[in-house]
């Protein structure tokens, strides 16, 4: 039995209550239970499916799954890959005596046509919620399961407050078999220097699929971090502080960042850390002759504003809008690598998209107007170019008051047209 049920137990040293995943995928796609362990949950993994030659049946098997389930008497999720039909109603059969603690179930490209087995409900006959990720050729099966999505179609009434119990995505151009996660290393697993698939179709969906289960998971099973408070004080390390060492001690293992105007950053612990040591937060000391011997060396200019216009805030991740001010009196390696200080005052309009794995930062996409910037310095000409400079952050500030489509020079030609 040990050889089909392994144990990965949670990672995250702030949860000190998992609940606990019970999780059905082959034997070599352990990566994805250490993604979930790292999520803060404990993981059960069974092998599935189970060889031919397997000395116990599947029947057998969850039989003894259901005992450890409820030996561990905490709350508890359900993630299929491929789940047959069959398997689906010997596994609600099977569990009957833990169903009670069941909270969530996730479904990847279930091997049928139809829903039997794979929804389940509780001892009122409400459905224990349930999200499908399927490839877009399985339409017979997305059709099966449309009408659930209606609130009407549930059979029982809901409350204004809960979320629809039954929540079904489709992603376009991936595999059915092998559910499509399964041809993509999960991001916990990745390490720098890893080659990884650039399929945009299988890339969308490994991405998308897992913040839905995360959503899922997070709403009915926990744990709930303050991502917001975890962001903040990753940003205190960065510009206040100004300390590297802390700064990365609020991110993951192998973490990485992109500010994809400049394509600067890091991939992966090393990196990182050098590139916030030395090209974002400041350098002491006179060992490093490039950095300003005998003197403090200022990436970030001591008079920057970094402020927030809104914020949006998921179960993994913080979209941040932003605007950074700041006179121009140092070589900003993130912003304008290889630009000598000019003085001038810039305001840049900024998205930061910042994602975590448990209570830490994963990963920081950043983008903003690298040509309105380079307009503000002079080093670029809007003359003739579909480009603003100091006009862009003021219309985020403003959006009512700063006019739109100066831009668009044949903006006059349709005053007057019909809208209708």
């Amino acid at each position: 039995m040990s050889q089909i049920l392994e144990v990965f137990s949670n990672a995250v040293a702030s949860v000190t209550k998992p609940a606990t995943l019970l999780m059905l995928l082959p034997r070599d796609q352990t990566g994805w239970c250490q993604q979930f362990a790292q999520e803060g949950y404990n993981v059960m993994h069974l092998t599935y499916p189970l060889s031919a030659n397997a000395p116990e049946s599947f029947k057998d098997v969850m039989r003894a799954v259901g005992e450890q389930i409820i030996a561990l008497g905490a709350d508890w999720g359900l993630l299929t890959y491929g789940l047959t039909t069959k398997d689906a109603e010997t596994l609600v059969s099977k569990l009957a005596l833990s169903l009670a603690d069941l909270k969530a179930c996730v479904h990847f490209c279930p091997d049928t046509e139809d829903t039997h087995g794979m929804l389940v409900k509780d001892s009122q006959g409400r459905h224990i919620p349930v999200t499908f990720h399927l490839a877009s050729s399985q339409e017979v099966l997305h059709a099966s399961l449309l009408l659930l999505e209606d609130p009407a179609h549930l059979g029982y009434s809901l409350p204004t407050h809960s979320r629809l119990p039954v929540r079904v995505y489709s992603y376009p151009l991936v595999s059915k078999s092998p559910p499509f996660p399964l041809s993509i290393l999960p991001p916990a697993s990745v390490k720098a220097g890893d080659q990884q698939s650039v399929d945009p179709y299988l890339r969308s969906a490994s991405s998308l699929s897992l913040t839905r289960t995360l959503e899922l998971l997070r709403a009915y099973l926990g744990p709930h971090f303050n991502l917001e408070r975890l962001w903040e004080m990753h940003t205190y390390y960065e510009f206040i502080e100004r300390d590297a060492f802390k700064t990365m001690s609020t991110m993951v293992a192998t973490p990485y960042v992109n500010h994809v105007p400049t394509m600067t950053g890091g991939v992966g612990y090393e990196d990182l850390a050098r590139f916030y040591k030395y090209h974002f937060t400041t350098v002491r000391g006179n060992s490093f002759s490039i950095f300003h011997i005998n003197c403090v060396w200022q990436v970030t200019p001591q008079d920057f504003e970094l402020i927030t216009v809104s914020r949006t805030v998921g179960c993994d991740r913080i979209v941040d809008e932003m605007i950074f001010k700041c006179h121009h009196t140092s070589e900003i390696d993130y912003f304008l690598p290889g630009i000598a200080p000019t003085g001038k005052h810039i305001q840049i309009a900024m998205v930061g998209i910042v994602a975590f794995r448990g209570d830490k930062i994963f990963f920081e996409h950043l983008y903003w107007d690298q040509a309105g910037l380079l307009a503000q310095l002079g080093l670029l000409d809007p003359s003739n170019l579909p480009v603003a400079g100091i006009e862009v952050p003021k219309k985020v500030l403003d959006p009512f008051g700063m006019p739109s489509n100066t831009l668009l020079k044949r903006w006059h030609e349709s005053e007057g047209l019909p809208i209708d």
